[in-house]
């Protein structure tokens, strides 16, 4: 995920949720409700829609393995249907990903979670301009195939659809992302996953300048 090339909390994804996991996943946990444990426990703070600073890594990545996927439905219900890559863009694409150009489709003009009102428990993620849910990529703004910043975009978001068949299921790249970013003190840019993203993206924008010259601007 970029974010006019300045990037907050969570993302490339990532930039991915805005998930309430008590209300949201389960209608059934009323977060004011006297039935939660004590507020001072772990427990007691996630049913009421908290994320407590000392839930361990684990933990993190339960939620994530959860919450990646309740996302991925909640984007796919509420956006329009998603489109192949244009042949234009797989052909800057193709060298650098091969034929997962022509497994990934994208849904432009897209509401992505950060715009959706959810329970409290969340990763504020910012503003974002593109969200990655297994091989469905979300963006923003509409489709300008020719346009670098949106070619830099997609290859940064590609790199999350390899991490995602890499690790086989929407599960497993929701735990691994939200563990990743525990284990990086929760700073979106330290999450390994993004720093990979963001290495590929930079070195790509390299690369595509030669195609596109006057296009590059330093990232």
């Amino acid at each position: 995920m970029l974010i006019s090339r300045k990037v907050n909390l969570i993302g490339a994804c990532l930039g991915f949720v805005t998930v309430g996991f008590g209300a949201f996943s389960n209608p059934m946990i009323n977060p004011e409700s006297h039935t939660c444990p004590d507020v001072q426990t772990i427990g007691g703070q996630i049913c009421r829609g908290r994320v407590p600073k000392e839930m361990p890594e684990e933990a993190w990545g339960q939620f994530g393995a959860v919450a990646y996927q309740a996302a991925a439905e909640v984007m796919r219900g509420n956006n329009a249907e998603p489109q192949a890559l244009t042949e234009t863009q797989k052909e800057y694409l193709r060298p650098h990903f091969g034929d997962l150009v022509d497994r990934v489709e994208v849904v432009y003009n897209a509401t992505l979670m950060e715009d959706w009102v959810a329970a409290s428990f969340k990763i504020n993620v910012g503003e974002s301009n593109a969200q990655v849910y297994g091989n469905t990529i979300y963006i923003k703004k509409e489709m300008k195939e020719k346009d670098f910043e949106q070619l830099v975009l997609l290859s940064h978001e590609l790199i999350h659809c390899q991490q995602h068949e890499r690790l086989g299921s929407l599960g497993n790249f929701g735990y691994h992302y939200f563990k990743e970013y525990k284990k990086a003190g929760e700073t979106y840019r330290n999450n390994q996953m993004e720093v990979e993203a963001f290495d590929f993206e930079k070195e790509f924008a390299e690369w595509l300048s030669k195609k596109m010259p006057g296009s590059y601007r330093p990232r």
